[in-house]
């Protein structure tokens, strides 16, 4: 029998849910199909499950073991592999209603569409909540694409959908998350026909273990990657829905709590797409999603690390993408500083550099736990630890840091005396309308 269907199956240490997604998979009423099992170098139960699996029901089940590469690369790996005219993906921790695919391909025989869409439950583990809303209004064989891009819920996720085997000529999955936004609106924004079956055929299972829901997961990052490629390689004919789509997803992160400690990354990207959303008619006239650019005036310190020694900066570096470490060098001292201990030099040079360049200015070692986005989403920081300052954030040419500077030079107190001195009374170290945030930075370390 010809497979008309190819499921892909990406799991990796996914023992605890493995078995429903795929026995879900074997109570399919579609006969002619194959499901390709990629276990990604699993160390937990995982590849024996695959393998029981294989072994029971050698016509449904091929199984893949491969090192571990994440789940775009063993999408990919799937696709190679699919015999299937037609190509769907299920995560391992997902299950999908028996008749799901044997619909989806009566309706893509029907509507010769490349895409057929279908809707999602979520079910919230932690709440036991479960929700099913409506991809679009209505069902269509012949769905707008730039309404769908614009509007439809779930556009942008790889298990909903069917996808005709042609889709995939010019596509590949990235090593990221956030993989499917990378490339799915794109491959909508190129497709003829896109059809929609109006059922919640697909069972997304929200969990702790899920990479999206760990905010403190650096990986994370990809999402910036992701939007800035959507836009990139949309097709010209449907780039304001992809840009507009892009706009109104920043806009839900941005009032996710989780996605704050990413507030300065998402203030930076809105910057730089700023004049591609004010070029985009259906951002600009709607009042709710042009507001996504008020955002690029927001202020964010500069991707800079200052600091004594280079691992000291080793955990900052951990949680945060495409930052510059510094260590200053010796230049020329004032003359007030030139018989002064080293301690006062290092510490002028330290401030001299941050006063120069803007950035954070490292004071201690630390072992952070998640990014820190808030800490650089604003002006002027002190971040501290109880009593001791471990962390000074500011702009180039900030005022507290010019003073700062100065009373170094003239007075008798160190760094360290005087950051605990800005603490105790912060308002005599604001110029004008300057102000300092004072941030206790337990939240952030481990």
């Amino acid at each position: 029998m010809q497979v008309q269907v190819s499921v892909i199956v990406a799991a990796y240490n996914e023992e605890h849910w493995l078995r429903r997604c795929l026995t879900s998979l074997k109570k399919q009423t579609l006969a002619a199909l194959e499901v390709i099992i990629v276990d990604d170098g699993s160390t937990d139960g995982t590849a024996t499950i695959c393998d029981q699996y294989c072994a029971r029901w050698p016509h449904l089940f091929r199984v893949i073991h491969q090192r571990n590469q994440g789940q775009g690369p063993a999408r990919n790996a799937g696709i190679t592999a699919a015999h299937g005219r037609y190509l769907g993906f299920v995560d391992a921790d997902d299950w999908v209603e028996p008749t799901m695919y044997a619909t989806l391909v009566a309706t893509a025989e029907r509507s010769h569409a490349q895409i057929v869409v279908c809707d999602v439950r979520k079910i919230y583990a932690a709440t036991h909540r479960t929700t099913s809303l409506l991809s679009l209004p209505d069902a269509t064989e012949h769905v707008a694409i730039a309404t769908y891009l614009k509007y439809g819920l779930n556009n942008a996720y790889s298990g909903n959908k069917l996808y005709a085997r042609s889709c995939w000529q010019k596509y590949r999955y990235q090593r990221m998350v956030y993989e499917d936004l990378d490339i799915l609106l794109d491959m909508l924004s190129y497709c003829e026909r896109v059809a929609y079956v109006q059922q919640p055929f697909y069972n997304y299972y929200k969990h702790a273990g899920s990479t999206t829901l760990d905010y403190t997961n650096p990986r994370l990052f990809d999402i910036m990657t992701a939007y800035q490629d959507a836009i990139e390689h949309a097709k010209v004919t449907y780039q304001d829905a992809v840009t507009y789509c892009v706009a109104k997803r920043i806009l839900i992160n941005l009032a996710t709590p989780g996605f704050a400690d990413y507030l300065a990354e998402f203030i930076e990207l809105i910057r730089q797409l700023r004049p591609i959303f004010e070029a985009s008619p259906s951002i600009m006239s709607d009042p709710a999603i042009k507001k996504v650019c008020d955002y690029a005036g927001q202020l964010t310190l500069p991707r800079r690390f200052i600091c004594e020694r280079e691992d000291w900066a080793q955990s900052w570096h951990q949680y945060s993408r495409n930052f510059k470490t510094i260590i200053p060098v010796a230049k020329a001292l004032p003359a007030d500083l030139r018989q002064r201990s080293n301690h006062f030099k290092l510490d002028y040079w330290l401030l001299k550099t941050l006063f120069e360049q803007g950035g954070l200015l490292i004071l201690g070692t630390v072992k952070l736990h998640r990014p820190f986005g808030r800490l650089r989403a604003g002006g002027d920081v002190l971040a501290f630890e109880g009593e001791h300052c471990l962390l000074v954030g500011a702009q180039p040419r900030s005022p507290l840091i010019s003073e700062l500077l100065q009373q170094l030079i003239v007075g008798s107190e160190s760094l360290t005396e005087l950051l605990t001195m800005v603490k105790a009374q912060p308002e005599r170290w604001s110029a004008g309308t300057h102000k300092i945030r004072l941030v206790d930075i337990k939240d952030w370390l481990q």
